[in-house]
């Protein structure tokens, strides 16, 4: 089968539908299942967004895209951006949901942790960070054994982050789906301020404002970088690429790097 995103005639139809979609709806956020006219545009976008990352992408291609988006590609995860627009359109028309006001004031909590430029979109919505620190935790007996939390801290640490895979089983417990859920909980604004702040002391990127398969791969890096064991294939193109991107990388994203030696490139070459 003819893969769209290299075929220049349906390079071409993909442009054509996402300037129609973005003409309608003010961005290029969709999710993957989205289909416009008939076209398979979210599977398309997301083909293009691996091709960027692959660096296989035509610059014209990356300037016609980010001329309808400038954040069709960002560097935080695409869900995020999602119930950003979800938001904005629901402020402009006046018609805020409560789930999405938890939304909003979830993202003020997590102010610091967000990249400059999503802070600067949701400064556009009139948010700004939270004046009021979330609870501490005074006590944990408040939290079942059955429950998530205790697996969390046993596994924190033990490894020193909760950058768990999804069928990640701590003592029988689905801790990797466990996570996910509360992931969910804070995008919608749905999780306790008590267990967010818990996780987050945990493991401060637990929920990192990039793609959370990054924050993976990071860890793997780093667990063999400090241990001085050598690199498979797969972590060391992994380590290349984060030097070809680092510009485009959330500071904080840089920092972790820096940390396991993985730099900018030198402009002397």
């Amino acid at each position: 089968m003819t893969d769209a995103g290299q075929n220049p005639a349906c390079v071409d139809t993909g442009l054509a539908h996402a300037r129609s979609y973005a003409a309608e709806h003010g961005h290029l956020a969709m999710a993957e299942p989205t289909r416009h006219h008939g076209f398979a545009l979210g599977r398309w976008l997301l083909r293009q967004r691996h091709r960027v990352a692959d660096g296989r992408t035509d610059p014209a291609r990356i300037a016609a895209l980010n001329a309808l988006d400038p954040h069709w590609n960002p560097p935080w995860p695409l869900a995020w951006q999602r119930a950003y627009h979800r938001a904005r359109t629901a402020t402009t028309s006046g018609n805020l949901t409560a789930t999405q006001g938890r939304w909003i004031t979830t993202q003020t909590q997590l102010w610091d942790s967000l990249h400059p430029t999503q802070q600067e979109l949701l400064a556009g919505l009139g948010a700004a960070p939270a004046t009021e620190p979330v609870p501490t935790p005074t006590t944990t007996r408040r939290y079942p054994p059955g429950e998530g939390l205790p697996h969390a801290r046993s596994y924190a640490a033990g490894h020193g982050h909760l950058a768990v895979p999804k069928h990640t089983r701590h003592h029988g417990f689905a801790l990797g789906r466990w996570l996910i859920q509360q992931r969910r909980k804070t995008r919608a604004g749905l999780l306790s301020a008590r267990t967010l702040q818990e996780l987050t002391l945990l493991d401060p990127w637990w929920n990192p404002p990039w793609p959370f398969a990054w924050q993976r791969k990071y860890h793997q890096h780093r667990t063999l970088h400090a241990t001085s064991q050598p690199l498979p294939p797969e972590l060391q193109r992994w380590a290349r690429k984060q030097t070809t991107l680092y510009p485009q990388l959330h500071p904080h994203q840089q920092a972790l790097l820096t940390a396991i030696g993985i730099r900018a490139p030198s402009p002397f070459g």
